[in-house]
């Protein structure tokens, strides 16, 4: 994982995050939701680095929940279908991880700046559940459903 500088100043800029196979899962449409996730990661770097206003910030994290749920919803249909044995605490990751989000864009709505704070938090959620749980319910799909 590309780590995130710690201590901005007006002259720093977030790195993005950019998709590799390190993270595939070996299932094409998990894999596909991640990049995209990685994608739409990237356009909230890229609107803080530029200093977007709140309300563009506020957008681009809204389009990114939209589309963590739409994931999450497909991934956990997907594990409940195939009897996965550790579907309810990936769930659960899941949903702490939804309700996290949810906290700090509330925090954006009362006007407070946390802008970096959840770029770190976004980029090593992400890279991390990918590099672990996500991993795991990879493999356990191929030894169902050998390519």
């Amino acid at each position: 994982m590309q780590e995130q500088s710690k201590n901005k100043t007006t002259n720093d800029l977030w790195d993005v995050v950019e998709w590799s196979t390190i993270y595939s899962t070996g299932h094409p449409d998990i894999d596909a939701d991640h990049e995209k996730l990685f994608s739409i990661l990237n356009c909230f770097t890229q609107a803080v680095n530029r200093g977007e206003e709140m309300a563009v910030i506020r957008n681009v994290l809204s389009d990114l929940l939209d589309y963590v749920d739409y994931h999450f919803s497909r991934e956990e249909t997907l594990m409940e279908r195939q009897d996965y044995p550790d579907y309810n605490l990936h769930q659960r990751m899941h949903k702490r991880f939804t309700q996290q989000i949810t906290l700090v864009i509330s925090q954006l709505d009362i006007g407070v700046d946390m802008s970096a704070f959840l770029l770190s938090f976004l980029t090593r959620w992400l890279c991390d559940h990918i590099l672990g749980a996500d991993q795991k319910l990879g493999a356990f799909l191929k030894s169902r459903f050998p390519l």
